[in-house]
């Protein structure tokens, strides 16, 4: 029972990636290597902000939760959009969507199994039945329409004129994590009312993003006409 309880949960968490990769065109682009190569992006990103974190960020005596100096933590964050750049701009060719969905996928695919792959296969097997592993599956997709929109916003930040409107709501992904842990400890709300709060702010900044590429596109194309 509890080894299915795990598959259930294994599937909850990495199959909408794969449901996005064969559904959203990109396959017919053979661009599964893409992929990997933007999972390795992901590693060598990390690692990188592994570094600073370590270097620049100590660990703090204080217990319990201090906005400043998490914010301060969340800031390493920018390297993801540094990282997605030059990933996109040097690894990855192609069409901008293609490159962004492919960017996108890749890095949020690793950053799945490195947040969840572990986890679920010790806790979702253990012989106690939770629902954490149930919700750390479903943070799965809110993280992948976070990551798909910071990929795309970032495609867009350095080739648009538009970055009054760009950066604001990459901002939004960058800082996701801190909001998340904000709202956590100053509502003191449950595990799954934060569930809520992560799939409503997950789905806006996805909406936001594809208004903002919406517009880009727009003025590009007027741009083109005149």
């Amino acid at each position: 029972m509890t080894f299915f309880h795990f598959i259930n949960c294994f599937a909850l968490s990495f199959a909408p990636y794969f449901i996005v990769y064969k559904y959203s065109g990109i396959n017919e682009y053979s661009s599964i290597w893409k992929c990997a190569t933007a999972s390795g992006g992901y590693l060598l990103t990390q690692l990188v902000k592994l570094l600073i974190l370590a270097t620049f960020f100590p660990t703090s005596d204080v217990e319990g939760f201090a906005i400043v100096p998490e914010f301060l933590k969340n800031c390493a964050d920018i390297m993801d959009v540094i990282g997605l750049h030059l990933l996109m701009t040097n690894f990855l060719a192609g069409k901008g969507e293609v490159r962004f969905l492919v960017g996108g996928i890749g890095w949020g695919f690793a950053h799945s199994i490195a947040h969840r792959a572990i986890l679920l296969w010790v806790g979702a097997r253990a012989s106690a039945f939770t629902w954490r592993w149930v919700q750390t599956s479903l943070d799965s997709s809110f993280d992948l329409l976070l990551i798909l929109s910071m990929a795309a916003l970032t495609w867009m930040l350095t080739r648009s004129s538009n970055k009054l409107i760009i950066v604001p709501v990459l901002a939004l992904c960058i800082f996701s994590t801190f909001i998340y842990q904000t709202v956590q400890n100053v509502l003191l709300i449950t595990s799954w009312s934060i569930l809520v709060f992560r799939a409503i702010y997950s789905i806006s900044v996805a909406s936001m993003t594809v208004l903002v590429y919406s517009v880009n596109r727009s003025s590009n194309s007027v741009k083109k006409y005149d």
